[in-house]
C-alpha cells in the first residue's frame, strides 16, 4: 500500500500487528524470532495489497535451527496473501556477498543493506558505505524477528528473520540445516503444505 520506492514490494505475508513480527513461508506456516515469537492464540494479521485485513490465531509452534520458530495459522491464507520462497540450498553463498536486501523494523519500514557474511547458519549485514539519504538503520529491541528479502526477479525471497542489532543478523534460510528443521517443522505442524525455494544466481 505504499506510495513511495517499496510500492512494488509485496508484503502481504508479513503480520506487522505485534512487534513480534510473523512472515508465511506456506499459507499456513509462519516463522518468527524463537526468542521473540508471539504466544499461543495470539492474533495475526495480514494485509493484502489493496489493503484487504485477514485475521488469523497460532495453533501450534515447532522450533527450527538456530533462533528460529515455526507457527500454525488456525486456517490457511487465501492467495492474494504472500507466502515467501527461501534460497535454495547449495547456491555458493560467497557469491552473495555484498549483494543489498531489503530489511524490514517494527515500525513497518524497508531498509537497504547488504551481505557481509556468512557463517554458523547466520547471515550478517553490513551498512551501505553511503547512507546520506538514510536508507540504512541500526536495528534495535523490539526489530527481532522482522524479515529480510533478496529481490530476486520481481519476487522477494526470505533471506533471514532478525535475531541482532545494528545491521542485523539472523538465521540463513539457504543454509542446509536451517532450512532442513524448517522443512521438518512444516510437515509436523501441517504437512499438506510445503515451503517453495528460490535458486539464487
Amino acid at each position: 500500500m505504499a506510495e513511495g520506492w517499496t510500492r512494488g514490494m509485496d508484503m502481504s505475508g508479513v503480520s506487522f500487528n505485534d512487534t513480534r513480527t510473523a512472515t508465511l513461508i506456506t499459507p499456513r506456516h509462519v516463522v518468527m524470532a524463537k526468542h521473540y515469537a508471539r504466544p499461543a492464540a495470539a492474533p495475526v494479521v495480514f494485509h493484502d495489497r489493496n489493503g484487504k485485513r485477514i485475521q488469523r490465531k497460532l495453533i501450534g509452534f515447532e522450533a527450527g535451527a538456530g533462533d528460529v520458530m515455526v507457527g500454525l495459522l488456525d486456517e490457511a491464507v487465501p492467495a492474494n496473501y504472500r507466502p515467501y520462497s527461501l534460497p535454495g540450498v547449495g547456491a555458493d553463498a560467497s557469491a552473495l556477498l555484498d549483494r543489498p536486501v531489503i530489511v524490514s523494523d517494527q515500525d513497518r519500514n524497508l531498509f537497504v543493506h547488504r551481505i557481509a557474511g556468512f557463517g554458523n547458519g547466520i547471515v550478517a549485514f553490513k551498512h551501505q558505505a553511503n547512507n546520506l539519504h538514510g536508507w540504512s538503520k541500526n536495528l534495535v529491541v523490539g526489530d527481532s524477528g522482522n524479515p529480510s528479502f533478496l529481490i530476486v526477479g520481481n519476487d522477494l525471497v526470505l533471506l533471514e528473520t532478525h535475531t541482532t542489532g545494528g545491521p542485523g543478523a539472523g538465521p540463513y534460510y539457504g543454509d542446509a540445516a536451517v532450512q532442513q528443521s524448517v522443512r521438518q517443522a512444516v510437515h509436523k505442524l501441517d504437512s499438506s503444505h510445503r515451503i517453495r525455494t528460490v535458486v539464487l544466481r
